[in-house]
């Protein structure tokens, strides 16, 4: 990769490791028995309510549910595939089930802005992304070649990481609402 250096804002906060799964239910059980972790939060139809979604530059309207759970610091992220076009489903037909991206949150709106004018300089491809408005935005970007596995990069409002360290505690979850 060369062009713009990356800011150092965005390797502050890895927190996030996602696998793409064809049955929510079995990854958790394989996961508890694996590894532990048996306290899923699981916000079924996730991209409901979102809007500027994308997959490859071109707009989209792709379903997803996921499983949260946290390993430590880390959210651990079960993603199924729902419907329409989407990188979970690409990842599924190429690869089949496994670790489909990292994810960097950044503090906000500009630092958002400014990693995907960063990807972009250095032609790194946003594969897929949306807002879950307000304050909450999300992005893939195409690091497969790189490190074998999509780069997210996305922020929350604070409201969502009160939830998140609600869930770290322990709790299990429904998907919060959207406000008016």
């Amino acid at each position: 990769m060369s062009g713009s250096p990356i800011p150092s804002f965005i390797g502050k906060t890895f927190d996030q490791v996602a696998f793409v799964v064809r049955d929510l239910d079995e990854a958790q059980a394989t996961f508890g028995k694996l590894f532990g972790i048996d306290r899923w939060s699981v916000w079924k139809d996730q991209a409901v309510g979102q809007i500027n979604k994308t997959y490859h530059g071109e707009p989209e309207d792709f379903g997803f549910s996921c499983g949260y759970a946290y390993a430590g610091d880390t959210l651990v992220e079960l993603c199924h595939h729902d419907s329409g076009r989407s990188v979970y489903k690409d990842w599924l037909d190429t690869h089949g089930q496994g670790l489909q991206h990292i994810g960097f949150r950044v503090a906000n709106p500009q630092e958002f802005a400014d990693a995907a004018q960063v990807y972009a300089d250095n032609g790194v491809e946003m594969a897929m992304g949306g807002e879950r408005a307000p304050g909450n935005r999300y992005a893939y970007y195409d690091t497969v070649d790189d490190i074998g596995c999509y780069t997210e990069i996305y922020y929350v409002e604070d409201r969502i990481l009160e939830v998140f360290a609600r869930m770290k505690a322990g709790e299990i979850l429904q998907r919060p609402a959207s406000p008016q």
